[in-house]
């Protein structure tokens, strides 16, 4: 994937096109938007819109332009189903995979990703310098879990911590708040983004259950204290009521999963304003894709958390709470991970399902005055696909195809409408 930077020599207009701001609630259409450098200068309707004479013109007639997407829990290193599969690929093998991962990322429209855990900030680094094409990463290096937790990997005759993959990722494995305090702060220093807890039980680990509460209010306390005091946030992996809770009370900025969340912890959700980031695609590719690929347990786990996920949806959404959106794709699936906005619309409508994945998310990442929607003075973050997802959301999961063009702060990354700087 070649990156082009026709902006450099002149403004480009996007025209003909509808659009989705990821802000308003109805496309607009036709629609001209104007980039310039790495900035969007002008979006709107086509006869209130100026494009500068010196334009490059891309006619997009029949398709439509909108914010680059944004997947808020992804594992782009985890290269296998299995996590010790993983962990066995040697260093090269293991970054040339987690790359080609980010590339397809790319490919599909999302120009930023939160890693839930496994990439380091080399990754970042290297996408900064163009060593790596790739959206933009927030990272959490290591995730934090107590004994037995869900990031714990090591079965009942193991002391020695597993690791998440060759380059030296290990949980942060810590019990009380001083310990949670320690490790919070050491995955700060190694250069993450934001911290990640383990607040309950999961599907992949041995030693838990998804309907188990673990870090408990102190401890969730001592790591949103030190995330705070470095001027970040914590997200929590929980499913049940219990976790959600201690999360709510101990100041947690993001809930993901929460296939067990009932009414009442989603009201409780609502007004303490914590975002919910449901990862319907995992356990809907899990179950239909990879169902081979499971050991018993997991796919035993899997059983009790997959119709859930649903009804826990559905829950959030009566009572108001902000949905932002991810993934969580694991192994090799992550071209699948669009598959989340059809899920999604099941409770969902089709415009709320795309901003869950664009404003929404940039809001809770601390980012909806760059990234997140097409308006003037933002980052040139947009994608063009080839039809109206407000029509037919199975087009995201189909991205590689219908996706035709993937600008990230000014510079085109796709493009298979075949442009060059002679167009007019």
């Amino acid at each position: 994937m070649a990156e082009t930077s026709m902006s450099d020599f002149r403004p480009i207009a996007f025209v003909h096109g509808r659009l989705i701001t990821g802000c308003d609630d109805k496309p607009v259409e036709p629609a001209v938007v104007i980039v310039e450098g790495s900035k969007i200068t002008a979006a709107g309707h086509s006869d209130e819109t100026t494009v500068p004479d010196n334009s490059l013109i891309i006619d997009i007639t029949g398709k439509t332009i909108l914010p680059g997407l944004i997947d808020t829990h992804v594992h782009v290193g985890n290269i296998a189903v299995d996590m010790l599969e993983t962990a066995r690929l040697t260093p090269a093998v293991y970054v040339h995979l987690a790359s080609r991962n980010l590339e397809t990322d790319l490919g599909l429209g999302f120009t930023t990703l939160r890693d839930a855990g496994g990439l380091d900030s080399s990754f970042r680094e290297a996408i900064k310098q163009g060593l790596i094409i790739g959206p933009r990463l927030l990272l959490s290096v290591n995730p934090l879990t107590p004994t037995g937790g869900h990031f714990d990997e090591r079965g009942p005759f193991e002391n020695d911590p597993q690791p998440r993959n060759s380059l030296g990722i290990y949980p942060e494995i810590c019990d009380g708040p001083e310990e949670v305090r320690r490790a919070a702060r050491q995955v700060l220093r190694r250069g993450a983004d934001h911290v990640k807890v383990a607040a309950g039980g999961g599907i992949s680990s041995p030693s838990d259950e998804p309907d188990q509460w673990q870090f408990n209010l102190e401890e969730l306390r001592a790591a949103v204290e030190t995330a705070e005091a470095a001027g970040t946030y914590v997200m929590a992996h929980a499913y049940n009521p219990a976790a959600i809770k201690n999360c709510i009370d101990a100041g947690v900025r993001s809930i993901e999963h929460g296939n067990l969340i009932d009414r009442q912890t989603a009201k409780l959700m609502a007004e303490s304003g914590i975002f919910y980031v449901p990862t319907m695609t995992v356990y809907d590719v899990l179950a239909k894709e990879a169902a081979h690929l499971m050991n018993g347990a997991t796919a035993r786990k899997l059983e009790l958390v997959y119709d859930k996920a649903l009804v826990a949806l559905q829950n959030c959404v009566s009572e108001g709470v902000k949905i932002g959106s991810g993934s969580d794709i694991i192994g090799p699936f992550q071209y699948l991970k669009g598959r989340e906005f059809a899920l999604k619309a099941q409770v969902m409508s089709s415009m709320e399902a795309i901003r869950s994945a664009t404003l929404t998310n940039a809001e809770m990442l601390g980012m909806a005055e760059q990234i997140g929607s097409i308006e003037t003075g933002k980052e040139a973050d947009m994608i063009v696909v080839d039809g109206n997802p407000l029509n037919d959301l199975s087009l995201f999961e189909n991205g590689l195809e219908r996706v035709v063009l993937v600008m990230k702060e000014g510079i085109i990354y796709k493009d298979t409408l075949k442009l060059s700087p002679e167009s007019t």
